[in-house]
């Protein structure tokens, strides 16, 4: 999991995902999901920012960002369906990673590892959505 010595130089989430920005426009289905979409993308780029720098192997953060991925167009569909445009996107967020997080759109075709790689991916985020929100209300208060 972790990089060998003397690999190369870090990597940016660019590099590893150059259509990162597009994602809001691929998990629209109607055009209100393209600005909740948006809205979501800087809490998954901080925390996929974060795990990049603990200088895991590219396999690794390429399996989180897929996940992340994934779990941004179930957000996406589950407000859609749902009609929740005015939950605020992080609230949703963090429910949605909570407990392992929710199931993504065609988990009935994972196999396992796939849909504990994704669970686990929840996890570190709802950890790190925990650890941030604290961090932000210590430096506030």
């Amino acid at each position: 999991m972790v990089r060998k010595a003397g690999a190369e130089r870090p990597m940016t989430l660019r590099e590893l995902s150059p259509d990162f920005d597009e994602w809001p426009e691929r998990w629209m289905g109607m055009k209100e999901d393209l600005e909740y979409g948006k809205k979501l993308l800087p809490y998954m780029e901080e925390f996929l920012n974060e795990l990049i720098k603990r200088d895991l192997s590219r396999k690794t953060l390429k399996n989180y960002i897929d996940n992340t991925w994934l779990l941004g167009g179930s957000i996406i569909k589950d407000v859609s369906v749902y009609e929740e445009y005015k939950t605020a996107p992080l609230k949703k967020l963090a429910a949605s990673v909570e407990t392992g997080g929710m199931l993504p759109d065609g988990y009935e075709y994972m196999t396992e590892r796939e849909l504990k790689a994704f669970e686990r991916t929840c996890e570190l985020f709802e950890e790190f959505l925990k650890t941030t929100t604290t961090k932000k209300k210590s430096r506030a208060g």
